[in-house]
């Protein structure tokens, strides 16, 4: 098990961005409220994904750096690798409705 450290900038962020790779079972390392936080990696994840911090329901937006990036497609544990399969973008019609 190794340590990796995470890019985490928002209060209202519910993942982080990994700056190196994580093996599952590496304690991912991020500040949040000047607290030093750990989360352990559930899967591989790649330099520069993300990893979740708190449950994601289905559903949910999901928000890096203080924005909402997509939504969940499926329920996402702390720990898990949050990508193209387990998130979305909204798309929207030309009235704003979400199809």
């Amino acid at each position: 098990m190794k340590t990796v450290n995470a890019v985490h900038l928002s209060d209202i962020d519910n993942c982080v961005t990994l700056t190196g790779p994580a093996d599952a079972g590496d304690a991912i390392c991020f500040t949040e409220n000047k607290t030093n936080m750990t989360v352990i990696a559930r899967a591989n994840v790649p330099i520069w994904h993300k990893i979740a911090i708190t449950p994601i329901k289905r559903g949910a937006v999901i928000y890096k750096y203080g924005a909402g990036i997509g939504l969940a497609v499926e329920n996402i544990e702390p720990g898990d690798h949050v990508h193209i399969h387990n998130i979305r973008s909204p798309i929207r019609d030309e009235r704003g409705i979400e199809r």
